[in-house]
């Protein structure tokens, strides 16, 4: 009967159900919040609730991803001012909320945030595993996706071997053809990634091998991924993700007065607005230690203590990277309305 119980564990693991539901990317090497993004792909308007799946490293101890339903869609709502295909997982030891499907999006960053305390020490940027499972033993057959990397430095770890081992034993990664397992999992480099940089999907395609994946270091966490590749820096520190905005304050999706940019280096950054006539009514203050990739700055119509006119404003943002000794500045309209 023995056999017959691991066949079905084999068809479960590798039906075309649990293939959707991918990790798109990980970030290791974050000092206090190392995350993984959730994808969900189907040719199909489809949904999933995740809260029940685990997303481990297997290490220590694990728990769900939420107490309450967490919806995953393979398609984009418009009802919603997020991108539903994603869901970020983030490996953390201190107690905050998740954002569920009653909740939405509280922290209004764009994505969906879940809070696991697993293990304290969090991913290793060294070498390690990523799992989507229905618990947090490998050993079972309840997995649903798999993720290995390696820094590649000829020593792999017991530990980790053993669980690429059994990803291998249920299909959900590729083995090799030299004996070192490192040579099967996605190469970070010898020190590991830096703390701006991920590792992406490099497609929708699931082969469960390190040729699904690239490191990059524009981290996108619940947006499509980025690729080093895709990304000219043109001598820039950054770029306007649009040149417009349109403000209608109390307004639920035009009120955030959410204001995008593209960085390409890491800097520091200061957005400014001002009136039509020049006069400045609002400095944000400087947020330092931006790291490439998108980067979101608000502003909700208020300066000088009060509501802005009616009106178009000009707003400036300004970047510093002093390890490269250059600043660059860049305008954007706002279009400002009082009425809706």
């Amino acid at each position: 009967m023995r056999w017959l119980y691991v066949i079905l564990l084999v068809l479960l693991s590798s039906s075309p159900v649990a293939a959707r539901l991918l990790i798109n990317e990980i970030a290791c090497a974050h000092a206090n919040d190392d995350w993984v993004e959730l994808f969900y792909h189907s040719g199909k308007r489809e949904k999933l609730d995740v809260s029940h799946l685990t997303v481990t490293m297997y290490y220590g101890e694990n728990e769900n991803l939420s107490d309450e339903p967490v919806t995953i869609y393979s398609y984009d709502r418009p009802e919603t001012p997020y991108d539903d295909r994603f869901i970020v997982v983030h490996f953390t030891d201190s107690v905050v909320n998740d954002e569920t499907d009653s909740t939405g999006d509280v922290n209004r960053n764009g994505c969906i945030d879940l809070y696991c305390n697993n293990y304290s020490g969090s991913l290793w940027n060294s070498e390690c595993v990523v799992s989507i499972d229905t618990d947090d033993d490998p050993e079972n057959g309840g997995m649903i996706d798999f993720v290995a990397y390696s820094n590649c430095d000829g020593s792999p770890h017991e530990t980790m071997t053993s669980y690429v081992r059994a990803a291998q034993l249920w299909n959900q990664w590729t083995g090799c053809e030299t004996e070192n397992i490192q040579n099967c999992m996605i190469d970070i480099g010898d020190n590991g990634l830096e703390q701006s940089m991920t590792i992406v999907r490099t497609g929708t395609a699931d082969t469960n091998s390190k040729d699904d994946f690239q490191t990059t270091k524009y981290p996108t966490p619940g947006k499509p991924n980025i690729f080093s590749s895709q990304r000219s820096k043109r001598g820039h520190l950054f770029a306007l993700v649009t040149r417009r905005v349109v403000l209608i304050p109390r307004h639920p999706t035009l009120g955030c007065g959410t204001i995008d940019v593209f960085v390409y280096e890491p800097c520091q950054m200061r957005l400014r607005v001002f009136s039509s006539l020049g006069r400045i009514v609002y400095e944000s203050h400087l947020y330092r230690d931006i790291y490439p990739g998108f980067f979101s700055f608000s502003w909700k119509g208020r300066g000088l203590n009060r509501m802005g006119c009616t009106g178009l404003y000009i707003g400036q943002i300004e970047a510093l990277s002093s390890r490269l000794h250059k600043s660059e500045k860049k305008n954007i309209y706002i279009i400002l309305s009082r009425y809706k």
